[in-house]
């Protein structure tokens, strides 16, 4: 979903340039379709064959979007205009089954066939290839597997070229994702019940330079934003271990030869953040976890998480589904993790913080399972220790994985969404007030839309912050904005700097302690030229957090 950019069309679209480099590829985004499903059709009568990437593994809210639902697709490849022409589906849905949203478990993709005449369950662009040279997909095997991350780097450079069509590219908004390796470390001990990492077998490291030729080829399409986040765990990449231990040791100078090396070819990007990294790995191995994260601070953005895939706090949960970390571990991983990433620069985000991700609907869950959860965040904020976002989310139950389609959780549906709002009202705004205070400045936050009198705007981060901002005079497509209030997943922000003389009477009232008396009373000075000709006018001092953003 934008402002992401998967590798499968990229991948893809290699595939394709590698053997056809003549080949004419349109590349558009569901929303782009849904502006007008004939539009789309007519233009899909001219096409040669029609590849629908779909599915998403790890349920919850998109930022840019919302996915292509079963309904949708059934929709679009059913119109007769396009019954003679090829169309095939890769990604999730096509590997692992159609999952539909949390909570809820995934259908086989056969139940897309028709109207989709052929699925790809292996690797796309293995497939895709195989398919070009052969003339059609009917004298492939959909199952082709990689046997190695080289056979794909070709694919990998040629299809850079196809984030050109990508929406959001014209004005800088969007972020690539970048594979390091696939696969799971933790493999050996068939991993986590749910995880889908564990059906690739063995992991498979990609090497530095090809992931930092990636790099540069789509740094020169445009692309300054990169999240370093397809692997099970950033933090086992390049270790010597893997495939021996369930907990390797990390290999920092490897990580720091990446991100050196991705700095060199990309000097003016600007955004470089990491996603996944598995919490037990800190957790038994705290120096070397702490050497690979200074590295990555030495050359990231600020902002950036580390997603720790807790997942459960109780201990018949982690027993039954064999997940990564105890209540133990994981306050150790969060706490070395703070060690090292919860410093900011003046007025800045914290560098690197953990993300916590709980999952709910797994086997040996009770009510209890709640109880835990809580706990140990209310530990978190008990030992300030810092974490930049909680994400609660509902399994998807796909097939091939060792939970199954075939568990349904033991929780009711209200004690499910009371936990959620318990967390977001407890534990949220007040983590949200440390990670981000008042006067925290968030550069480069793009406009999605205009809800009322306030502007949605997000900046381009691995998980970035929602701003709401009162409207002004203008309606910036991208601004600087400082933090002013907060919400449970949300914050109020104005422009940065904060212009005193051009701000709006919406603006002003929205800072706490000003309010819509005293905001009319600034909005009636003829001269506002310093701090203290606010100050006689509110009768009170400007906080230092306020006062710092302000020019006149």
């Amino acid at each position: 979903m934008p402002p992401y950019v998967s590798i499968y069309p990229r991948y893809v679209a290699g595939a394709i340039w590698t053997h056809a480099p003549q080949t004419e590829i349109i590349y558009q985004t569901i929303d782009q379709v849904r502006a007008s499903f004939e539009d789309a059709w007519n233009l899909w009568t001219t096409a040669d064959a029609i590849l629908l990437i779909a599915g998403m593994i790890v349920p919850g809210k998109y930022m840019g979007g919302t996915p292509i639902s079963f309904r949708e697709a059934k929709e679009l490849l059913s119109e007769q205009r396009i019954s003679s022409i090829p169309k095939v589906l890769l990604g999730p849905w096509a590997r692992f089954g159609v999952g539909r949203e949390g909570g809820k478990v995934s259908l086989g993709s056969e139940v897309l066939s028709p109207p989709l005449d052929y699925i790809i369950s292996g690797d796309p662009e293995i497939v895709v290839a195989e398919a070009i040279q052969a003339g059609d997909f009917s004298l492939v095997d959909t199952h082709l597997e990689r046997t190695s991350p080289m056979e794909i780097e070709k694919y990998v450079l040629r299809g850079a070229k196809i984030v050109e069509q990508y929406p959001g590219i014209d004005r800088g908004y969007t972020i690539c994702e970048i594979e390091t390796y696939r696969g799971c470390p933790r493999f050996i001990s068939g991993g986590c019940s749910f995880c889908v990492e564990p059906t690739y077998g063995p992991p498979q490291m990609r090497e530095i330079n090809d992931i930092v030729r990636e790099i540069e080829a789509l740094h020169a399409y445009g692309v300054k934003a990169f999240r370093i986040g397809r692997q099970a765990d950033l933090f086992t990449f390049g270790s010597v271990e893997i495939g021996e231990e369930e907990f390797p040791v990390p290999n920092p100078p490897h990580i720091e030869e990446l991100f050196s090396k991705i700095r060199r070819v990309a000097p003016d990007l600007k955004v470089l953040h990491i996603d996944n990294v598995n919490p037990g790995t800190i957790a038994h191995h705290p120096e070397e976890s702490k050497l690979v994260a200074k590295s990555i601070i030495k050359h990231h953005t600020v902002g950036d998480v580390a997603a720790f895939g807790i997942e459960s706090l109780d201990p018949e949960v982690i027993r039954r589904n064999n997940l990564k970390v105890n209540t133990e571990e994981a306050l150790a991983a969060v706490r070395t993790l703070n060690e090292v990433g919860r410093a900011s620069p003046p007025w800045e985000l914290p560098h690197l913080l953990p993300g916590i991700n709980l999952l709910y609907g797994l086997p040996g869950e009770s009510s209890k399972t709640l109880e835990y959860n809580l706990s140990f965040l209310q530990m978190l904020l008990e030992e300030d220790l810092l974490v930049r976002r909680i994400n609660i989310r509902q399994v998807i139950g796909f097939s091939n994985t060792r939970l199954g389609t075939h568990h349904r959780s033991r929780l009711k549906r209200h004690e499910f969404f009371a936990h959620k709002a318990k967390i977001r009202d407890t534990i949220d705004v007040e983590m949200l007030r440390r990670v981000a205070p008042r006067g925290t400045i968030i550069h480069s936050a793009f406009a999605e839309h205009q809800d009322g009198n306030s502007l949605l705007l997000r900046p381009l981060a691995s998980y970035p912050l929602l701003c709401h901002m009162p409207l002004g005079k203008e309606s910036p497509s991208v601004i600087d904005v400082f933090v002013i209030d907060h919400g449970p997943r949300s914050v109020t922000v104005l422009p940065y700097p904060f212009r005193a003389r051009d701000a709006s009477l919406s603006q002003w009232r929205r800072i706490p302690g000003i309010g819509a008396k005293r905001a009319a009373r600034l909005k009636l000075i003829e001269h506002m030229n310093d701090r203290s000709d606010i100050e006689r006018a509110l009768e009170t001092p400007i906080p230092d957090w306020l006062f710092h953003a302000l020019r006149f």
